[in-house]
């Protein structure tokens, strides 16, 4: 693809990083403002959320879910190739868990103590063939399609409703500015159902990780040609639109943020997906460099942990949660991309990797580079 870089870092996966990470962002956003069900929702947020549901919910999770997929078989083949031991990649992960966990005490929706639980069997493939890889991930994936299936079947048969749960608690700790409670409900609470959450969702993030090691194997060997993206491109596309049809039309309904609805995000999620990384691939072939996405792509942990930081500080200076507009989370996470994409061009000019990269990096290895 002629995608790598004189550092040797390959282009492509740091573009596509910095891409989903926005779009992550923008998912996330309602979550740290505090959730509220769509009924309670002004015209413009309701446009904004069936936005949301269309083109960003579930999108980006799989994106970055084969990414550290990719990344897993980087990763493997540089011990290799250096003749070091898999336990490098197991203390990694183990950092990745702690950084999971602390974040975890200031928002309950992290996904890298997820990530790290599941990553651990990745080891299980280290020595599996790429075809074993896929044959199992796409198996998970049929299970997930199945579970999801089930669950909104019972929603259509006994009666569908919101799965938006406003927290109560935690919009009285916001407006009475109690930090240090905020930090400890987190810690007893959210951890816990955090967990438990991860058990859940396992087989499904497994399921990505290997489709995008098989990528990874796949494509480091025999790179797509341009006609195979626009095939992928068109044809992902096309099979998005029953399903963000069916989107429209619940949103039309009397519960568009419930079982129903999350199905077919869900769904949409697996092929927009595809059909987002085909349109990366195309442009980047075109010769747009895309430098915003690929600053933000390589100081990605260090941006994920900071988005978590700006809007707790946002709330508590506020005092508010559950009651900001959706309309203005968003310009909120326009502005916080700019900065980010700014601050990250400014910080990789100095140093090779963004602070907490190289503090993961630091306790991977023991050292410092």
């Amino acid at each position: 693809m002629n995608l790598i870089e004189r550092t040797n870092r390959i282009v492509y996966l740091d573009v596509l990083r910095g891409f989903a990470l926005c779009g992550i962002l923008f998912v996330n956003m309602p979550s740290f403002l505090g959730e509220r069900t769509t009924s309670e929702m002004g015209q413009v947020d309701q446009l904004l959320r069936l936005l949301f549901d269309l083109f960003i919910q579930t999108k980006f999770y799989t994106l970055f879910s084969v990414l550290f997929g990719a990344g897993f078989i980087l990763f493997i083949d540089r011990l290799r190739v250096k003749g070091k031991s898999l336990w490098i990649f197991v203390r990694r992960l183990t950092i990745l868990l702690a950084f999971g966990l602390i974040h975890l005490l200031f928002w309950k929706g992290d996904i890298l103590q997820t990530y790290a639980l599941s990553g651990f069997f990745l080891l299980l493939f280290v020595k599996t063939r790429p075809t074993t890889k896929l044959f199992v991930g796409i198996a998970l994936q049929v299970y997930t399609f199945f579970l999801y299936l089930s669950i909104y079947l019972y929603a259509r048969s006994e009666g569908d409703q919101s799965i938006v749960e406003p927290d109560g608690t935690l919009q009285e700790l916001v407006a009475s500015r109690q930090v240090l409670d905020y930090i400890a409900h987190h810690a007893t609470i959210e951890i816990p159902m955090a967990l438990t959450n991860t058990l859940t969702i396992f087989p499904e993030i497994l399921s990505l990780f290997l489709i995008g090691a098989y990528l990874m194997e796949r494509f480091t060997v025999r790179p797509p040609t341009t006609r195979t993206l626009v095939v992928l491109l068109t044809v992902s596309l096309l099979l998005s639109l029953p399903a963000l049809y069916q989107i429209v039309l619940i949103h039309q309904g009397e519960v568009p943020d419930g079982l129903a609805n999350f199905f077919f995000v869900w769904l949409s999620g697996r092929t927009l997906a595809v059909t987002y990384a085909a349109a990366i691939a195309l442009l980047i072939r075109s010769g747009r460099s895309l430098n915003g996405f690929q600053v933000l792509g390589r100081m990605a942990l260090t941006n994920y942990l900071s988005h978590t930081l700006v809007f707790t500080v946002l709330i508590f200076l506020t005092g508010a949660y559950g009651t900001i507009p959706l309309w203005q989370g968003t310009v909120a996470v326009i502005i916080l991309l700019v900065i980010q994409v700014v601050f990250s061009r400014w910080y990789l000019r100095r140093h090779a990797q963004g602070p907490v990269e190289a503090v993961w990096r630091a306790g991977t290895y023991g050292r410092r580079k």
